[in-house]
């Protein structure tokens, strides 16, 4: 008799063991499914259009998972004037007021539109809506509209490490393309300098949607040029950015 009864509590140990593992589980699989969401970014101007010459406050609004993030990685700024194009565009860093709100003060001396990148880093997940806004009378009566942005890339190189000559360096690029992810495309880099006999091409990997990763090890310190090629031959896309990095001893 003893043995049956120590059996049956052998056996309610076991199933309530076996419960509480399954809600650990549970709890893991939606905390890594949170975790796994990429974070929405909402830019939002004080003014529209912006006046010229005066400092003007932009913010973005970051959340994820419907709730605000008030620790992301960085909040970065990219702008441009549309006519001077994107090789002519400043990086500003946001700082976080409240909230996961994140703001930057800017003037700007020129009239006319700029596009304005929210580059967003959370955890290992990176976001980077475009949005276009007009400055001055002039841009106002331009007729462009606020988030017209069909058909526009937005290509962004991750410079934030320090790339070592004779060291593996990771490559990792972000593309978006009407502020979606561009998945499965072909991406290479293209990567030249006055250190190099020739050029050196390095297919890409895709990791995340919209994600391209590549590992090099640069030979020599220096400047060097990456060209950043992305397609889809089917729907006949083809275009290339160039963006140039300092490689250290």
């Amino acid at each position: 008799m003893k043995k049956v009864f120590l059996f049956i509590l052998l056996l309610l140990v076991v199933s309530a063991c076996s419960v509480n593992n399954d809600e650990q589980d549970s709890s893991s699989a939606e905390e890594n499914n949170k975790a796994a969401e990429v974070p929405e970014v909402q830019v939002e101007f004080e003014h529209e259009p912006i006046p010229i010459n005066e400092e003007t406050t932009i913010q973005a609004s970051v959340t994820q998972g419907g709730e605000p993030v008030p620790d992301a990685e960085y909040v970065e700024f990219e702008i441009w004037n549309s006519e001077d194009g994107q090789d002519s565009s400043e990086t500003f860093e946001a700082k976080h007021t409240e909230s996961g709100v994140y703001t930057i003060t800017h003037s700007f001396a020129k009239e006319g539109t700029y596009q304005v990148i929210a580059h967003t880093q959370v955890d290992d997940l990176h976001t980077m809506p475009q949005n276009e806004v007009a400055v001055g009378q002039q841009a106002d009566a331009s007729g462009h509209e606020h988030g017209d942005h069909s058909g526009k890339f937005m290509v962004h190189l991750m410079t934030d490490q320090t790339f070592k000559a004779g060291e593996a360096s990771t490559l990792t690029t972000h593309i978006n393309h009407m502020e979606e992810p561009f998945s499965e495309a072909l991406v290479r880099y293209e990567i030249s300098s006055d250190q190099m006999e020739k050029h050196m091409y390095i297919d890409a990997e895709e990791k995340e949607p919209g994600e391209y990763t590549a590992n090099y090890t640069f030979p020599e310190s220096g400047s060097y040029t990456i060209n950043i090629h992305y397609e889809k031959p089917a729907e006949e896309i083809h275009a290339h950015q160039k963006e140039n990095i300092e490689v250290v001893q």
